[in-house]
């Protein structure tokens, strides 16, 4: 889990040793901690989001929207589609993250056959949503592909 500390305070002191002790006191008092909840930070938070999809039979397509800190706004699946192949298209990516003032999306589809190589379609795909993404704003961050045995991003081989 990944935690968020935030101080802000100023004041005067004689010495560096008293700077220190009033530091240390005013932490004591104040300090805040507290879990940063919905922060996508990696492929693998992404691909652990996709539990529910990981294993199915079918493919699924799905949509993160992002907000400018990158938190989790809402999570969609778009597409359902067969065995090897998802119709998924930019109107129906985007449509949630323009209506969610979204500043940017990252994308995960499952590989029922268990590979994580990417296929020509997928790369068309990506590559279209990516170009989409700069026309209207909210740019496309991550596509990770999930298997029931990995994950594999896009964004970290360079695809996107």
């Amino acid at each position: 889990m990944n935690y968020e500390l935030t101080l802000n305070h100023q004041f005067s002191a004689r010495s560096e040793a008293e700077a220190r002790d009033k530091a240390r006191q005013y932490a004591s008092r104040h300090l805040c901690i507290r879990p940063v909840t919905g922060l996508v930070i990696s492929p693998l938070a992404v691909a652990q989001n996709c539990r529910s999809f990981r294993r199915t039979k079918k493919e699924h397509f799905c949509v993160f929207l992002l907000d400018t800190q990158n938190r989790i706004i809402d999570k969609e699946i778009v597409s359902i589609g067969t065995l090897n192949a998802s119709i998924v298209h930019p109107r129906e990516v985007y449509r949630s993250a323009i209506a969610q003032s979204a500043c940017s999306i990252i994308i995960a589809h499952n590989h029922p056959s268990g590979s994580l190589e990417p296929s020509e379609e997928d790369l068309r795909v990506t590559k279209r949503l990516a170009d989409c993404g700069r026309l209207i704003g909210i740019e496309l961050l991550d596509h990770v592909i999930v298997t029931a045995m990995g994950h594999m991003s896009f964004r970290e081989r360079n695809l996107l």
